[in-house]
């Protein structure tokens, strides 16, 4: 019996039966064209420099306590997520070797389909010059809840934890009569006007009184010295109170008054640099202290971030006015979050996509996940980039607001020690300075390349990283047709994960002479993740084959009123393709997971290693329902 016969004999075993799964959100991944694979051949062969010739080291298996993770429920929900280029992932980075031409990739289509290989564009320095990792200060109050990390030319604070809202203003209170003890001060509110902000915005305007009642107390605060000026910001900035006040009644009621903006563009930078130069002459003719409090729970336009973050520094710096953030933890190497909304109307769910993160200047882990882009949410330890910059540049502090946000899509409320993550902070350079410290070393630049290769976010490579794991069509022709088109993606995303595993391993040698353990943990995540996705995809093509040739009898599990019509893909511990090979493959990745979690206890890098043990390497197909309103709802943008 060939293999495809007996996965399929496998498929259908007693005990493999799918189970009733119910639920609201569904999520569709856009199908592409047939030759897709042809074009991840020819995208890809460029991929990865390649670094002069390292012996293969042997992979090193140590033994480590770690119990195996229960299996979770995968996502079974379809994310309609609807990308919009101008707000999509790119990594704005000169030193990223650039993609074939879509003119180059044209021209090849119908020509031979090789197998990706690793091209020759650059070398790698054997011997790493020294690096000078500068001066880092991190200090914690007595109470234990605040964190302060800063390079001696800065004075801001990037971190510091705060048990709700509440502490926050406490802290920024205190900061304010700090303030006022040496001149008057006047400080401008700045509220993000998303609409997943407005239960945060109503929060503060009913605790703000308190914070005027508290400075009342103190002679310092008497009469004009403190004044008050309201703005928010979307697409657009918006001043609330015509002129800076002291009356508390205005104040609440200009907070109150921010409106939702439905654009879902939050231009951060530059409301900020428009905050400050509006304010900055009634500061100065006042002989007054300017100081901002941004408030937000996004990271901000990706694009502005990155052509105006640098300026509005230098804007603030020069009118000596710190910038204080209440913001949220940024996802773990990853600028996304989603939140889910359902249509009042349909009842129907939906998965909507913020800004969020990533911590570093530039993500440092994968953007897929072996099948598709990332839709996790683990929690990264640190604030967004950006808003941590800001505030350590500019004397302010980044308050890390805790995130007990229901609606947020495979939230992770697990909290990470300072102590441990004392020695993996992100660096917070300006990019340019990131990414030339950054290539200095090979191994980071090797995984930089890997990252920048499978970027989903990418127009011109969005579909040949990726193949379907939901909505998956349940007439046989059409099965089939969109079966063939993925295997064929997934053998080629095979190869590219091979190439990418040997042109690690020839810079693993380099990973314990890195002075970054950061940079360490990065790596072991990647390095593992290469290897479990080549046994994931693997096991994808054995499973789609098997299916194919014999599929799942459709019993409407879901019950008359959500008769079947579709299938969305679950991964299960189950494997089908079990050659030497692939268990060895297997069996290696799940020992550097587990290595991961002994090497880096208590740190994002092992709950995304748990997390990767929990998936399994299997795949299974269970039935599922559409509902046919789904296209006709006018979905809000957060």
């Amino acid at each position: 019996m060939n293999s495809v016969a007996t996965a399929a004999r496998v498929l259908h075993e007693p005990g493999h039966e799918p189970r009733r799964v119910d639920r609201s959100i569904v999520y569709g991944l856009a199908s592409g064209g047939s030759s897709m694979a042809v074009h991840l051949a020819l995208l890809l062969v460029l991929g990865l420099m390649v670094t002069p010739t390292v012996p293969r080291p042997q992979v090193t298996i140590v033994e480590s306590s770690f119990e195996e993770i229960q299996p979770q429920e995968e996502i079974t929900q379809r994310l309609p997520e609807s990308v919009d280029p101008a707000r999509s992932l790119t990594f704005d980075d000169s030193r990223s070797s650039p993609m074939p031409k879509s003119e180059a990739v044209r021209d090849a289509i119908g020509q031979a389909v090789a197998a990706p290989k690793m091209a020759a564009s650059a070398s790698v320095v054997q011997n790493l010059p020294p690096v000078d990792v500068g001066v880092v200060s991190m200090l914690t109050r007595s109470s234990g809840e605040l964190m302060r990390f800063a390079p001696e030319e800065a004075n801001g604070q990037p971190l510091a934890s705060a048990e709700n809202i509440g502490e926050a203003l406490d802290r920024i209170t205190q900061e304010i009569l700090n303030r006022l003890a040496k001149r008057k001060v006047l400080v401008v509110w700045m509220f993000d006007q998303s609409e997943s902000m407005q239960d945060d915005r109503a929060e503060i305007a009913a605790r703000v009184h308190r914070v005027y009642e508290e400075l009342k107390l103190s002679a310092a605060a008497d009469g004009d010295a403190l004044a008050t000026s309201v703005m928010s910001f979307g697409a657009n900035t918006a001043l609330h109170t015509p002129q800076p006040t002291s009356d508390i009644n205005k104040i609440q009621a200009a907070i109150a008054a921010v409106p939702n903006d439905p654009s879902g563009h939050e231009m951060m930078c530059r409301a900020l640099t428009t905050a400050i130069t509006q304010h900055q002459k009634f500061a100065d003719l006042g002989k007054r202290q300017l100081m901002i409090v941004l408030v937000t729970d996004e990271s901000g336009d990706m694009a502005t971030n990155h052509a105006e973050l640098e300026s509005t520094i230098a804007t603030a710096k020069a009118a000596r006015c710190p910038v204080y953030v209440l913001g949220r933890e940024a996802v773990f190497g990853y600028p996304y979050a989603h939140l889910r909304w359902i249509d009042p109307e349909t009842k129907i769910g939906f998965w909507l996509r913020i800004d969020r993160g990533p911590e570093s200047p530039q993500p440092e882990q994968l953007q897929v996940d072996g099948i598709h882009r990332r839709h996790d949410a683990h929690p990264s330890g640190f604030g967004p980039y950006e808003q941590s910059r800001l505030a350590r540049q500019t004397g302010g502090v980044f308050f890390l607001l805790p995130s007990p946000e229901s609606n947020l899509v495979r939230r992770d409320d697990r909290r990470y020690d300072p102590d441990a993550m004392r020695p993996y902070l992100p660096d917070l350079s300006a990019r340019p300075d990131y990414a030339a410290e950054r290539d200095k070393h090979p191994m980071r630049a090797v995984l930089w390349k890997v990252i920048t290769d499978l970027n989903p976010y990418a127009a011109d490579r969005a579909d040949l990283v990726q193949v379907r794991l939901w909505d998956w069509p349940i007439e046989r022709e059409a099965f089939a047709r969109e079966a063939a088109r993925n295997v064929a993606k997934a053998e080629q995303l095979i190869g590219y994960f091979a190439a990418a595993e040997r042109e690690l391993a020839k810079v693993r040698p380099m990973r314990d002479r890195d002075p970054s353990l950061r940079w360490r943990a990065n790596f072991d995540t990647t390095y593992a993740q290469t290897i479990a996705y080549q046994a994931r995809l693997k096991e994808y093509v054995a499973y789609i084959k098997a299916f194919v040739e014999t599929p799942k009898a459709i019993r409407n599990e879901l019950g008359p009123a959500r008769p079947t019509n579709r299938w969305d893909g679950h991964y299960v511990k189950r494997t089908l393709v079990n050659d030497a090979a692939a268990q060895q493959q297997r069996y290696t990745a799940t020992r550097l997971f587990q290595q991961t979690i002994a090497d880096h206890p208590g740190t994002p890098w092992a709950a995304r290693a748990e997390y990767e043990l929990a998936r399994g390497f299997g795949l299974e197909l269970r039935e599922d329902y559409e509902d046919p309103r789904r296209g006709s709802v006018k979905i809000p943008t957060p």
